[in-house]
């Protein structure tokens, strides 16, 4: 009676076992599904230096309390603030002439709008020394770092999940988990012309 004992008990070990990663491959299952990936073309052009001066107000103050407004004189759809990198630059519309990114931080034309649920807010920008660099200093972000979206009266906290580096040959491939509204920001790689960087964040709050 205590052999049959033992073997039972053995039995129902092993099908815990079993059972548990049964369920453990599935979560990984089901969280790779939740990844999806989109291919789109991005044209970033080599840098030329040029000293004209942005008019775009930088780093204005606002308390972690309470949200108030950036002044918007522009007409700007949208406007991007990372605090770490000291960077404020508003963003057109897709079909203004000016969301061009030899002119501005340029809202791409696959992007959802940061109110759309599990969309992906694409920018794009210069990195180099031009005086439309705007993300001239995104190398130093890490992963952990945030940076905000005002739009239509809201301001939309994001914290960087993913960062990771593609061959800069006219398309860039977006990894990020579609279950989750996003901000994806892409610039040519610091100290290498043949590489481009991707930032994916994922919303945190919104106020």
């Amino acid at each position: 009676m205590s052999k049959l004992s033992n073997r039972t008990i053995v039995v129902i070990a092993f099908v815990a076992i079993i059972g548990g990663l049964l369920l453990i491959s599935a979560d990984y299952l089901k969280g790779k599904k939740e990844q999806a990936y989109q291919k789109i073309s991005i044209s970033l052009f080599s840098e030329v230096n040029d000293q004209t001066q942005d008019n775009t107000p930088q780093n204005i103050e606002k308390t972690e309390e309470e949200y108030v407004p950036t002044p918007n004189p522009n007409g700007y759809l949208g406007i991007l603030t990372i605090d770490k990198i000291n960077l404020q630059q508003g963003f057109f519309d897709k079909d203004n002439e000016n969301n061009n990114v030899s002119k501005n931080l340029t809202f791409l034309s696959p992007s959802n709008y940061p109110d759309e649920k599990n969309g992906n807010v694409i920018l794009v920008a210069h990195s180099g020394t031009t005086h439309i660099a705007y993300f001239k200093n995104l190398y130093k972000l890490k992963e952990g770092d945030t940076a905000k979206i005002e739009y239509k009266g809201h301001l939309y906290t994001y914290k960087i999940d993913n960062i990771y580096n593609e061959t800069k040959d006219g398309n860039v491939t977006i990894y990020r988990d579609t279950t989750k509204q996003t901000l994806t920001m892409i610039t040519c790689t610091k100290n290498d012309n043949t590489k481009q960087t991707i930032y994916i964040a994922y919303l945190e709050s919104v106020k």
